[in-house]
């Protein structure tokens, strides 16, 4: 194999100029991040318990988020929040043998877009548990309080065999204030139900 002068030069150029443009690309990512608070996650909020059941295979569970602080920075707050589900299957024939799942999804308000969704195939007797989780509206400017109002969507398999499957919930959400890197004087999440 021959060696050509001008090969060696050129590799080296092309070398750092690959540098020179990560460099850039790495900096002016940093340069268009927002600041941001700190998360401060709330303490987990177990609500009351659900059953479903193949006559009602749905429900809608409600539920909110609010962030509150004493000394507002006047700023937006970016929310999100997980739900642990823990569904226990109690069939009305023990002896069955198909496995129904439940799925569990997270909307937000009146809308009915939901974000991703988890489910988990029932064992009878045995509860089987999974998460769910979703960002929330950005549209809230800390004021002295930011709530939201997401709500819990459960479903049963269509056509699942007899029973009822007892559903319990807790969810936890955190936030954090946009355009700061402090966090306003009394800062606090919660979750409850209305």
């Amino acid at each position: 194999m021959t060696h050509h002068p001008e090969s060696a030069p050129n590799l080296r150029l092309r070398h750092w100029a690959s540098r020179l443009a990560l460099l850039v690309a790495g900096v002016s990512a940093i340069a268009t991040s927002q600041a941001t608070s700190e998360d401060l996650t709330s303490e987990p909020y177990t609500g009351r318990a659900v059953q479903l059941t193949p006559d009602a295979p749905r429900a809608k569970v409600p539920f909110v988020v609010a962030a509150t602080a004493t000394k507002s920075p006047d700023k937006l707050v970016e929310a999100e929040v997980t739900v642990l589900v823990s569904a226990t299957w109690t069939p009305t024939n023990p002896e069955q043998a198909a496995r129904p799942w439940v799925r569990a999804t997270l909307s937000e308000g009146d809308s009915e877009f939901t974000g991703p969704e988890a489910s988990g195939v029932l064992v009878a007797g045995q509860p089987v548990t999974f998460q769910v989780h979703n960002y929330l509206g950005r549209d809230c400017t800390l004021g002295t309080r930011c709530e939201w109002a997401p709500k819990l969507n459960l479903e049963l398999q269509p056509g699942a065999a007899p029973g009822t499957v007892e559903v319990v919930w807790t969810a936890t959400a955190s936030a954090h204030v946009v355009d700061t890197s402090s966090t306003p004087k009394g800062f606090a999440v919660i979750v409850s139900e209305p």
